[in-house]
């Protein structure tokens, strides 16, 4: 008993001490976590493994179930060429199920010409089939595609009242836009087309054998991470005038429809005082991004996002996944405590966000409190009474101890004071002089419980 006594008191159990069984236990959850993550890691990749040969099989099966078909019935039912195909369909294989996505389009072959460059009057060279089976999520990973020729024996020819509708995707920049998804849509023609297809690596999509349509084919275009864009109805279906109308066909014609599909981008905006504070709860309107048309009456542009809204207790919100563009920011009337100095980053045009693709844009909207014992001086050209970015403006009461200069912004524009302390009331002396003009002086008097605006006149 008194050798056991001894083993417990000096911390032993079992011929362990406690730290040594800590230890043990730690490697053991290590070795345990570790051989776990292997073993989640190799189940997960033998499922893929297990649903891509699953996935490769239905592809196969699939396609030699079009080889068994007449060369007019290989297309989809809603697509062009029309078919007996389904364009999706939904596959249970082995207790797994799969979506089915089936794309048929005629190639315009360049060996006998293009329809493009007017060499070849029968651009309808072969069918085009690509199969893609997915599963899961349909990620990348996640889908298999599998893509055959068909060619028609003898002489090519172009069915009657049909044509070629090349679909172009471009960015801003006028650069094309590769596995772009392209829906299109047209009702009008019989049978009715509702199909969707990935631009090739130039941006482009090419159907021979359009049906001959008036302004039938809604266009509309998607990709992960891009601003979708679509067409419109003409006016008057349409309350404005589009940029991207329904396209054409024409019988033996060539209709290229061109649309931009650029990086979406966010916009951060904070509601700030001119010393940078936060000022929450300010209600705005927003409008601007994507120009979809023109107004018929006025010919300015109409845009795709038009929104009121108000920042929150932080004085901050958040415009995600928006398309490039400008817009512009106005201050709501009940907002009327308030003077709307600028939004900064600083832009040419009072107001005005410009987004550029693929950004996230940090803009403050920098508002003065008018019950604030403050200045607002406007430096102006007294030739075209056009504000002066730069000039140099002076404000200064000897008396009071003020004497403070500030470089007017973009728009002419210099407050004071420039921290959150009210000027004091009284008359002051406004100096202001900038580079090509003479200099001129002018007084204001501030009464002490709010924000007093002046403009000064300069001479060239």
């Amino acid at each position: 008993m008194e050798d056991v006594r001894r083993s417990i008191g000096s911390g032993r159990v079992g011929g362990f001490t406690l730290v040594e069984a800590a230890v043990f236990l730690f490697i053991f959850a290590v070795i345990s976590v570790t051989f776990y993550e292997a073993w989640s890691l190799g189940t997960r990749h033998i499922m893929n493994s297990k649903y891509r040969l699953g996935a490769t099989a239905i592809a196969t099966q699939q396609m030699e179930i079009i080889r068994s078909l007449i060369f007019d019935d290989i297309g989809t039912t809603s697509g062009i060429p029309t078919g007996t195909l389904s364009e999706d369909q939904t596959i249970i294989a082995n207790s797994n199920r799969y979506q089915l996505h089936t794309v048929v389009q005629f190639v315009d072959d360049a060996t006998d010409g293009t329809a493009g460059a007017g060499t070849d009057i029968a651009p309808n060279d072969y069918k085009k089939v690509t199969l893609t089976v997915s599963w899961g999520g349909a990620s990348a990973s996640e889908q298999v595609a599998m893509t055959s020729i068909f060619s028609l024996d003898g002489v090519e020819s172009v069915a009657a009242g049909t044509g070629i509708l090349s679909v172009n995707i471009l960015n801003g920049a006028g650069i094309g836009v590769a596995n772009a998804s392209v829906h299109i849509v047209n009702a009008s023609v019989a049978p009715a087309i509702n199909l969707t297809a990935n631009t090739d690596a130039n941006g482009n999509l090419t159907f021979p054998g359009a049906p001959a349509s008036v302004q039938g084919y809604e266009i509309s275009v998607s990709k992960g991470g891009y601003y979708p864009n679509t067409t419109y109805d003409p006016y008057p279906a349409s309350a404005f005038n589009p940029v991207n109308t329904h396209a054409s066909i024409v019988a033996g014609s060539l209709t290229a429809a061109t649309i931009v599909a650029d990086e979406h981008s966010d916009i951060e905006l904070h509601s700030k005082n001119p010393f940078d504070g936060d000022i929450p709860d300010i209600d705005f309107s927003i409008t601007g991004g994507l120009v979809i048309g023109t107004d018929i009456a006025t010919s300015a542009h109409v845009y795709d996002f038009t929104q009121v809204d108000v920042t929150d207790g932080s004085g901050a919100i958040t415009f995600s996944d928006r398309s490039a563009g400008v817009y512009t920011l106005t201050l709501d009337a009940s907002e009327s405590g308030y003077e709307y100095l600028r939004l900064d980053p600083e832009e040419t045009t009072f107001g005005v966000i410009n987004l550029a693709p693929g950004t996230t844009e940090s803009v403050k909207l920098v508002l003065a409190d008018k019950t604030l014992s403050s200045a607002l001086v406007s430096a102006k050209n007294g030739a075209d009474n056009s504000p002066i970015a730069g000039a140099s403006v002076r404000l200064f009461n000897t008396t009071l101890g003020y004497d403070t200069t500030i470089t007017a912004d973009i728009y002419g524009q210099a407050y004071f004071p420039t921290s959150n302390t009210p000027l004091v009331a009284g008359t002051y002396d406004i100096e202001v002089s900038a580079s090509g003009f003479t200099t001129a002086t002018d007084t204001v008097v501030l009464a002490g419980t709010a924000l007093t605006k002046k403009t000064v006149t300069l001479s060239p």
